[in-house]
Protein backbone atom coordinates (compact mmCIF):
# COMPACT_ATOMS: atom_id res chain seq x y z
CA UNK A 1 0.00 0.00 0.00
CA UNK A 2 1.23 3.40 -0.88
CA UNK A 3 0.91 6.73 1.18
CA UNK A 4 -0.02 9.38 -0.73
CA UNK A 5 0.24 13.26 1.19
CA UNK A 6 -1.97 16.19 0.27
CA UNK A 7 -1.46 18.59 -2.51
CA UNK A 8 -2.81 21.69 -3.46
CA UNK A 9 -4.49 21.49 -6.96
CA UNK A 10 -2.89 23.55 -9.28
CA UNK A 11 -4.70 25.97 -12.16
CA UNK A 12 -5.17 24.17 -15.58
CA UNK A 13 -2.95 27.05 -17.39
CA UNK A 14 0.07 25.92 -14.80
CA UNK A 15 -1.75 22.26 -15.44
CA UNK A 16 -1.40 22.34 -19.10
CA UNK A 17 2.15 24.03 -18.74
CA UNK A 18 3.19 21.27 -16.22
CA UNK A 19 2.22 18.68 -18.83
CA UNK A 20 3.44 19.87 -22.02
CA UNK A 21 6.83 20.35 -20.62
CA UNK A 22 6.30 16.77 -18.47
CA UNK A 23 5.22 15.21 -21.68
CA UNK A 24 8.01 16.77 -23.94
CA UNK A 25 10.95 15.73 -21.52
CA UNK A 26 9.34 12.12 -21.80
CA UNK A 27 9.03 12.04 -25.07
CA UNK A 28 12.51 12.05 -26.07
CA UNK A 29 13.17 9.24 -23.71
CA UNK A 30 10.95 6.84 -26.30
CA UNK A 31 13.03 4.92 -28.92
CA UNK A 32 11.33 7.26 -31.73
CA UNK A 33 11.79 10.08 -29.40
CA UNK A 34 12.43 13.45 -30.71
CA UNK A 35 13.50 16.82 -28.83
CA UNK A 36 10.74 18.88 -28.49
CA UNK A 37 9.56 22.91 -28.24
CA UNK A 38 6.61 24.11 -28.26
CA UNK A 39 5.69 27.47 -30.70
CA UNK A 40 2.27 27.47 -30.34
CA UNK A 41 -0.43 27.29 -27.65
CA UNK A 42 -3.98 26.98 -28.92
CA UNK A 43 -7.43 24.72 -28.56
CA UNK A 44 -7.71 21.35 -30.65
CA UNK A 45 -4.94 20.32 -30.67
CA UNK A 46 -3.48 22.22 -27.11
CA UNK A 47 -0.08 22.63 -28.68
CA UNK A 48 2.15 22.68 -32.06
CA UNK A 49 5.55 21.52 -30.95
CA UNK A 50 8.57 21.34 -33.39
CA UNK A 51 11.19 18.87 -34.20
CA UNK A 52 14.57 21.00 -33.07
CA UNK A 53 16.77 18.78 -35.27
CA UNK A 54 14.35 17.78 -37.83
CA UNK A 55 12.34 20.88 -37.96
CA UNK A 56 9.12 18.69 -38.23
CA UNK A 57 5.99 20.12 -36.54
CA UNK A 58 3.25 17.91 -34.55
CA UNK A 59 0.25 19.08 -32.98
CA UNK A 60 -0.08 17.64 -29.10
CA UNK A 61 -3.11 17.17 -27.81
CA UNK A 62 -3.52 16.85 -23.78
CA UNK A 63 -5.65 14.54 -21.82
CA UNK A 64 -5.75 12.76 -18.40
CA UNK A 65 -8.04 10.80 -16.78
CA UNK A 66 -8.72 9.66 -13.20
CA UNK A 67 -10.28 6.38 -11.71
CA UNK A 68 -14.00 8.06 -11.27
CA UNK A 69 -16.00 11.90 -10.96
CA UNK A 70 -14.70 11.74 -7.75
CA UNK A 71 -11.17 11.21 -7.43
CA UNK A 72 -9.52 15.05 -7.83
CA UNK A 73 -12.10 16.04 -4.39
CA UNK A 74 -12.41 13.16 -2.77
CA UNK A 75 -8.59 11.80 -3.17
CA UNK A 76 -6.11 14.27 -4.52
CA UNK A 77 -7.76 17.47 -3.28
CA UNK A 78 -9.49 16.21 0.14
CA UNK A 79 -7.14 13.78 1.96
CA UNK A 80 -4.33 14.52 3.88
CA UNK A 81 -2.80 11.09 3.62
CA UNK A 82 -4.56 8.05 1.48
CA UNK A 83 -3.92 4.20 1.53
CA UNK A 84 -4.00 3.30 -2.58
CA UNK A 85 -4.11 -0.54 -2.15
CA UNK A 86 -3.07 -3.01 -4.90
CA UNK A 87 -6.75 -3.48 -6.72
CA UNK A 88 -7.35 -5.34 -9.31
CA UNK A 89 -10.74 -4.45 -10.03
CA UNK A 90 -9.95 -0.80 -9.50
CA UNK A 91 -7.19 -0.72 -12.14
CA UNK A 92 -9.48 -3.06 -14.51
CA UNK A 93 -12.04 0.51 -14.20
CA UNK A 94 -9.33 3.04 -14.67
CA UNK A 95 -8.06 0.77 -18.09
CA UNK A 96 -11.64 0.79 -19.15
CA UNK A 97 -11.63 4.90 -18.59
CA UNK A 98 -8.47 5.46 -20.25
CA UNK A 99 -9.49 3.53 -23.07
CA UNK A 100 -12.94 5.82 -23.05
CA UNK A 101 -11.26 8.72 -23.13
CA UNK A 102 -8.87 7.70 -26.04
CA UNK A 103 -12.46 7.12 -28.23
CA UNK A 104 -13.46 10.47 -27.40
CA UNK A 105 -10.68 11.95 -28.04
CA UNK A 106 -10.05 10.90 -31.56
CA UNK A 107 -13.91 10.95 -32.17
CA UNK A 108 -13.34 14.70 -31.28
CA UNK A 109 -10.25 15.12 -33.21
CA UNK A 110 -11.74 13.71 -36.40
CA UNK A 111 -14.90 16.33 -36.01
CA UNK A 112 -12.84 20.20 -35.21
CA UNK A 113 -9.43 19.61 -34.66
CA UNK A 114 -6.54 20.84 -37.34
CA UNK A 115 -4.81 18.45 -39.17
CA UNK A 116 -2.11 20.76 -41.01
CA UNK A 117 0.46 18.09 -39.21
CA UNK A 118 0.56 14.82 -37.77
CA UNK A 119 -0.98 14.61 -34.10
CA UNK A 120 -0.03 12.85 -30.67
CA UNK A 121 -1.92 12.60 -27.99
CA UNK A 122 -0.34 12.80 -24.73
CA UNK A 123 -2.02 10.69 -22.04
CA UNK A 124 -1.26 12.25 -18.47
CA UNK A 125 -1.85 9.29 -16.24
CA UNK A 126 -2.46 10.63 -13.01
CA UNK A 127 -4.34 7.87 -11.00
CA UNK A 128 -2.76 7.01 -8.05
CA UNK A 129 -3.07 3.11 -9.02
CA UNK A 130 -0.87 3.81 -11.82
CA UNK A 131 1.39 3.04 -9.45
CA UNK A 132 0.78 -0.50 -9.72
CA UNK A 133 0.81 -0.23 -13.47
CA UNK A 134 4.37 -1.30 -13.98
CA UNK A 135 6.26 -2.69 -17.43
CA UNK A 136 4.41 -6.01 -17.61
CA UNK A 137 1.15 -4.02 -17.02
CA UNK A 138 1.76 -1.85 -19.94
CA UNK A 139 2.93 -4.62 -22.36
CA UNK A 140 0.00 -6.77 -21.86
CA UNK A 141 -2.51 -3.55 -22.18
CA UNK A 142 -0.55 -3.06 -25.41
CA UNK A 143 -1.54 -6.83 -26.42
CA UNK A 144 -4.73 -6.69 -25.74
CA UNK A 145 -5.54 -3.46 -27.51
CA UNK A 146 -3.14 -3.68 -30.57
CA UNK A 147 -6.44 -3.06 -33.01
CA UNK A 148 -8.26 -0.75 -30.76
CA UNK A 149 -4.55 1.70 -31.24
CA UNK A 150 -4.91 0.95 -34.71
CA UNK A 151 -8.49 3.16 -34.77
CA UNK A 152 -6.87 6.15 -33.30
CA UNK A 153 -6.39 8.07 -36.33
CA UNK A 154 -6.21 11.50 -37.21
CA UNK A 155 -3.65 10.58 -33.70
CA UNK A 156 -0.19 8.57 -34.89
CA UNK A 157 0.17 7.65 -31.29
CA UNK A 158 -1.17 8.00 -27.94
CA UNK A 159 1.70 8.59 -25.49
CA UNK A 160 1.21 7.07 -21.78
CA UNK A 161 3.30 8.86 -19.02
CA UNK A 162 4.15 10.02 -16.20
CA UNK A 163 4.33 6.45 -14.91
CA UNK A 164 5.94 4.77 -11.73
CA UNK A 165 9.57 3.72 -12.57
CA UNK A 166 10.56 6.65 -14.76
CA UNK A 167 8.47 4.52 -17.90
CA UNK A 168 6.99 6.17 -20.62
CA UNK A 169 4.95 3.92 -23.07
CA UNK A 170 3.85 4.49 -26.57
CA UNK A 171 0.76 3.11 -29.01
CA UNK A 172 1.45 3.67 -32.23
CA UNK A 173 -1.19 3.83 -34.79
CA UNK A 174 0.57 0.93 -37.42
CA UNK A 175 -1.78 2.12 -40.51
CA UNK A 176 -0.95 5.56 -40.19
Amino acid sequence: MLRVENMNWPSKKYREIDEINGFIESYKRLKHGRNLRVIDEREKPDRIVQDTETGEIFGVELTSEYLDDRSIPDRHESYSAAYIPDNQQRIEAYEKRILERIKDKVSKAREGYDHSYPLILSFYVNEYESIYMDEDYWRSFSERNDSFFDLIDPFVEVVFWPLPNDLIVSARNTKK
